[in-house]
């Protein structure tokens, strides 16, 4: 049971990491502030015929990102070749692409010379010069531009206009196992702005292969697409200001009123009730009165005692 477990588990992390994988594989998503890359040329190819593969091209020629923590990232002079590819060719240079991030602009910029691209023996695009650039200012608007000289779809002059339908194409193919085979290319080209980041993609074909297999049915295969010169930015995010300090608010003065006395008098001082004191001086009648009571009672007790003794004699004779 823990063995299955163990395996079971196994098999779901394997899972995640493949689809990491094949996301980390796409276009890459501008979402944060101040981003901004290019790249050259974009091959992501395949078709198959009745299980047989026909149609095999995978390649990325030219790729650069803004650091993280600002500057620019180029690369220049690079051979457009895509290797271990099945019924695609490819030839020409990346000029150069390149992704710079600064505290009040972003930018990016890819350019593509002397570009031939054929697919199952027939040319599909060719072109002298094709460009895309971009700019993202932190006030201001963003701007997106492409340009293109001696643009040709299966060896025809076109007028790519950026943000329409575009133009599409067919041209007859040989395909083992199928009759009437063509392929069939759309090509456009893009200029967005936003608030907030800019997109421009010179040349974006999207090709299809069509063809009847002998006995069978009309088939219609997704072949897949083709970028030629893409950039990407987004808007750095402004400063935040620093904070000033607020200076407490000083509270009203009150007005003093005005003395309601003359300033050069003294000041009168309040009346106050004399508190009632015991009496510590003497009293002259009351000490006579104290001294006749006093002398009165010596007297009496005199006479009580005089009187006392000539009892006790007349009771002993």
């Amino acid at each position: 049971m823990r063995l299955f477990q163990r395996l079971s588990a196994t098999a779901a992390i394997a899972v995640a990491v493949s689809g990491a994988v094949a996301v980390s594989a796409a276009a890459p998503a501008m979402a944060a502030p101040g981003d901004a890359s290019a790249r050259g040329v974009v091959v992501d190819l395949a078709a198959t015929v009745a299980g047989i593969p026909v149609i095999t091209a995978d390649a990325v020629i030219g790729s650069a990102t803004a650091p993280a923590g600002g500057g620019t990232d180029t690369d220049t002079a690079l051979a457009i070749t895509v290797p271990g590819a099945l019924g695609v060719t490819a030839s020409g240079t990346v000029v150069q692409v390149s992704a710079t991030r600064g505290d009040t602009a972003s930018s990016a910029n890819a350019e593509i010379a002397d570009l031939a691209l054929a697919v199952l023996g027939t040319p599909v695009i060719d072109a002298d010069v094709i460009t895309a650039a971009v700019t993202c200012p932190q006030v201001g608007a963003q701007t997106a531009d492409t340009t293109f000289t001696g643009l040709e779809l299966f060896g025809e002059p076109i007028d790519l206009v950026p943000n329409t339908p575009g133009v599409t194409a067919s041209a007859a193919v040989t395909v083992a196992g199928l009759t009437g085979a063509a392929l069939n290319a759309t090509v456009t080209s893009v200029e967005t702005v936003t608030a907030d980041g800019a997109v421009a993609i010179a040349v974006q074909a999207t090709l299809r292969l069509t063809g009847t297999i002998v006995g069978g049915p009309l088939l219609d295969i997704p072949v897949g697409t083709v970028i030629l010169a893409e950039a990407r930015c987004e808007r750095p995010l402004a400063a935040s200001p620093t904070p000033t300090p607020t200076q407490p608010t000083p509270s009203p003065t009150q007005p003093t009123a005005p003395p309601t006395t003359d300033p050069t008098q003294p000041p009168t001082a309040p009346p106050t009730t004399t508190p009632a004191l015991p009496v510590t001086g003497t009293d002259m009648s009351a000490a006579w009165w104290l001294f006749g009571t006093g002398a009165a009672m010596i007297a009496i007790g005199a006479i009580g005692r005089l009187t006392a003794r000539r009892s006790r004699l007349f009771l002993n004779q």
